[in-house]
């Protein structure tokens, strides 16, 4: 009887599984959303030149691991994303938050711009954008004397503010995802 009811137990516990994951495909969510710890920046108002709107991000991330989104999470059925990275070009799409952490220290006058540009590489799911993207990389200081790196998606309104210190957060975040190791609560699903 004891082997009957760990059998049982078991095949419980695998129809529930199935459910859920057949019920995240049914929706069309090719992805999980985790809550990345202290994974901050702030709605930028480039008119006043400060930040306005402070945002706590946490991480979207595909089922295939390829890719990376910093999002929102609402409920199970509601999110929004923001901006995300590919896998394939991780490296050159992060340089220039790199070179923004770079600079700041350095404690570097002036500004700076740099532009790249994200493929599509979103077939399915919402992820992020589906189509080429061109991210725009401002490294500035804000009417506080504070340096900050502004990321825009050109052609939309919004900037997203990240202080140094969130800058490298930001990093150690897609650097633990892009080796494996990111470890965060798992939102969904």
């Amino acid at each position: 009887m004891k082997v009957f009811n760990q059998s049982l137990l078991l095949i419980s516990c695998l129809a529930l599984a199935s459910c859920s994951t057949m019920h995240k495909y049914a929706v069309g969510r090719y992805y999980e959303i985790y809550r990345a710890n202290d994974l901050h920046a702030c709605e930028f108002k480039t008119k006043f030149n400060a930040c306005a709107e402070p945002y706590t991000f946490d991480v979207k991330i595909s089922d295939d691991n390829n890719r990376i989104a910093l999002a929102e999470y609402f409920s199970p059925s509601q999110n929004s994303s923001y901006f995300g990275f590919i896998r394939d070009d991780y490296a050159r799409q992060t340089q220039p938050i790199r070179d923004f952490v770079t600079w700041s220290k350095a404690n570097r006058v002036g500004g700076k711009r740099v532009t790249v540009e994200r493929k599509a590489g979103n077939a399915v799911g919402y992820l992020f954008e589906h189509s080429d993207v061109v991210y725009v990389f401002d490294y500035l200081h804000s009417r506080e004397d504070v340096p900050m790196l502004l990321l825009n998606i050109e052609g939309r309104g919004r900037y997203f503010g990240f202080t140094t210190e969130q800058a490298e957060k930001l990093l150690q975040v897609m650097d633990a995802w892009y080796a494996g190791s990111f470890t965060g609560e798992r939102l969904t699903g």
